[in-house]
């Protein structure tokens, strides 16, 4: 249904904000596929952060595959940054955040620095207890320079009406003449006068809210923050432009509960993001058995974002497994109908947006070189080669299915790429 959808979006690796010379020096954001669940890349010239590893998992798509094939993708294509994650962030342990700790935790990956809400408990919380046992660990080889800084954020440690920084929080020096700068706006909930039990011990509400300024370009992510701490993170920075921000990264995948008219008045955003699922997968645990994105939501981010995209069709939410045909023509993106893609912000507040979309030439997996190939979404140089040495030694692909039996590629990374390439 997704690849169906994509056809019928006009225009090719889209370029809005049109400042045609934004520095390929300055912040990159990459929002990853992982179907239902979240994780975004942010890329600095000098070093990346990785905020959340989680992911859908079923017979159609495997979040983990989509995920180091991504991130291989990206190591390889920039090998300056020697695969080191400065930080590892995680909003909150549940799986559809988590379940991709441990393959960050394999070789041949270096993580510096773990923030999260402390939290050991839910659906992710063994995955987030090995970051944390990790980060212990590192301290015990007696050499500082292998020590994993780790810092758990709780809204008792939060200053009055600012948030917190430190130097594992906000590890990024100076790049290029401009200092990035990383907070933590909220986090893990101590007991507070007047919320409910329910309201305190919902790990959604104990999200990390994470704001990210380069310069005069600005992102504010919320995690899967519910209306309850909603509430109480625009009591606290009321008042103060902490909310402000470019880029809305849209809270729990565009559920209901996950964004509220009150915090769109406060973020003023000029793009929003949501990361959801391809809602053709029809199980347990997707976008389309919550009904991501909800139909109110989108209605709200049409009437509060501030630039536009070229209007094409999705399907919205109308409750769990309903949906009705919707009309997008604000900046509104989705990793369930735009795949995965980047954001590139320069210091002055300037941001392009660079999608794939299927009215891109097609590429030919039987006739295609290396070069063409791996321009691919999560084909680097390694799996470009390894498809064309397969098709030498063994003819031509009869399906694009047959790209499994290539060494390195499955269904998942097939699954990414099947809307970009013919046979």
């Amino acid at each position: 249904m997704i690849n169906r959808i994509k056809k019928m979006i006009p225009f090719l690796g889209c370029l809005l904000f049109s400042h045609t010379l934004i520095s390929q020096s300055g912040m990159k954001l990459h929002f990853i596929n992982v179907g239902q669940g979240s994780s975004c890349l942010v890329e600095f010239p000098c070093g990346v952060l990785l905020i959340d590893a989680g992911g859908e998992s079923n017979s159609e798509f495997n979040s983990n595959e989509a995920l180091t094939a991504y991130l291989e993708d990206f190591f390889a294509k920039h090998d300056k940054y020697k695969n080191t994650f400065k930080a590892v962030y995680i909003t909150h342990p549940h799986i559809d955040h988590t379940r991709g700790v441990p393959e960050l935790l394999e070789q041949p990956y270096v993580i510096k620095n773990v923030i999260t809400n402390g939290q050991e408990t839910g659906s992710g919380g063994p995955q987030q207890k090995k970051l944390h046992l990790r980060a212990q660990a590192s301290e015990e080889t007696g050499d500082k320079s292998d020590d994993i800084g780790l810092e758990t954020v709780n809204t008792k440690m939060l200053p009055s009406k600012k948030g917190i920084t430190s130097k594992v929080i906000d590890p990024i020096d100076d790049c290029n003449g401009v200092n990035p700068q990383i907070q933590i706006l909220w986090g893990a909930i101590t007991p507070t006068t007047g919320w409910k039990q329910a309201d305190v011990s919902n790990a959604n509400n104990n999200s990390l809210v994470i704001r990210i300024d380069y310069g005069k370009s600005s992102v504010l992510i919320t995690g899967d923050l519910e209306d309850r701490a909603i509430e109480g993170l625009i009591k606290r920075y009321e008042g103060t432009s902490a909310l402000d921000a470019d880029v809305y990264v849209c809270g729990h995948h565009g559920s209901k509960n996950g964004t509220t008219k009150a915090l769109l008045q406060k973020i003023s955003p000029k793009y929003a993001v949501i990361s959801m699922g391809d809602l053709s997968r029809e199980t347990l645990w997707t976008a389309w058995a919550y009904g991501h994105p909800n139909k109110n939501v989108l209605d709200m981010l049409q009437s509060s974002i501030s630039l536009s995209r070229p209007a094409f069709t999705v399907q919205a939410g109308n409750g769990s497994k309903s949906f009705s045909a919707y009309t997008i023509s604000k900046a509104i993106y989705a990793t369930g109908w735009d795949d995965a893609f980047d954001m590139n912000a320069d210091a002055e507040g300037n941001w392009i947006v660079k999608t794939f979309t299927s009215s891109q030439a097609l590429v030919n997996i039987n006739t295609a070189n290396v070069d063409e190939l791996q321009e691919l979404p999560g084909i680097g140089a390694g799996k470009a080669e390894a498809i064309v040495t397969y098709r030498h030694d063994n003819g031509k692909f009869n399906e694009i299915d047959d790209l499994d039996n290539v060494p390195g590629i499955g269904p998942a990374l097939i699954s990414r790429i099947r809307a970009y390439v013919t046979k």
